[in-house]
């Protein structure tokens, strides 16, 4: 377990505190997302720092996570490189001093817990499309009897050409193309 407490942190006001773990994640992410297929160790390497009373955390994450395409449910590994930031406070008042777009987080119990914050930034990383390396090259969707998966654009498309084709007027619209061959 990766928790710090206050006490523990607050020594490191000048020197952040430099934490590199390789930590065995895959059951708690399993169990938070049952949909992962499987989950490499994580390299961890993080520094936290004290800063007036606030605790800076900056962590960079590398492995690999495998999740299932959302287009044919196959296997696909996505690595994971990269570094997320987060603040620490102690209690909800000391929040406002932060801006908007930074990620102020209340301990609970007076803890940093490091692997909590890994596992929701892994789970945070998952993209809301996954396709296999074949799915993204090509344009072939699944299909299969009386049934095929199409695009949204064109989707949109044969809506729209749907919607003209049911028009009173469809009728009409090559009735005075003849008419055009008899003048020339």
């Amino acid at each position: 377990m990766l928790k710090f407490t206050v006490a523990d942190l607050a020594k490191y006001k000048h020197d952040p505190l430099h934490v590199e773990e390789t930590l065995q994640v895959k059951d708690a992410l399993m169990t938070r997302d049952p949909e992962i297929l499987d989950v490499s160790p994580i390299k961890v390497d993080a520094y936290i720092s004290a800063d007036d009373g606030d605790f800076l955390l900056s962590a960079t994450l590398i492995g690999k996570l495998t999740v299932p395409s959302t287009r044919s449910l196959k296997p696909v590994v996505l690595p994971l490189d990269f570094t997320f930031s987060e603040v620490y406070v102690q209690d909800d008042d000391r929040k406002d001093k932060y801006e908007n777009g930074e990620l102020v987080i209340t301990m609970a119990d007076d803890e940093l817990d490091l692997e909590a914050a890994v596992l929701d930034h892994v789970l945070l990383s998952i993209p809301m499309q996954v396709l296999t390396p074949e799915e993204a090259a090509g344009e072939a969707m699944p299909s299969g009897a009386d049934w095929e998966v199409v695009a949204e654009d064109d989707f949109k498309a044969l809506q729209q050409e749907e919607k003209a084709a049911d028009s009173p007027f469809a009728k009409l619209q090559g009735l005075f193309d003849a008419d055009s061959d008899k003048k020339e």
